[in-house]
């Protein structure tokens, strides 16, 4: 049911919905797809099932890259904040 069958003006059939005429091609797996199906992301079409591998790329590795940066934050800021009880110690008792 994936065939993909050409109307009279050189337009396609979608490769979901062979009823419909074709609006948009998707870039990673190269069927026809009609409006319906379409879905444009970062400008470049793609049909449902190829995004759907996209975003679930993209979830993993940005995801691990989140929490690379929430430890570093936290890291810094315990670094930061010993630091800083530190240097009020060391004035108040310069204070005495």
């Amino acid at each position: 049911m994936t065939a993909v069958a050409p109307l009279g003006s050189g337009q396609r059939l979608c490769a979901n919905h062979p009823e419909r005429p074709g609006h948009a091609l998707c870039m990673a797996c190269k069927k026809v797809v009609c409006q319906e199906c379409a879905t444009e992301w970062d400008g470049i079409n793609y049909c449902v099932a190829c995004l759907a591998l996209r975003r679930k790329t993209v979830a993993a590795s940005s995801s691990f890259f989140g929490w690379v940066l929430v430890a570093a934050a936290a890291a810094l800021l315990f670094y930061a904040s010993v630091h800083l009880m530190v240097w009020t110690g060391v004035f108040v008792t310069g204070l005495l």
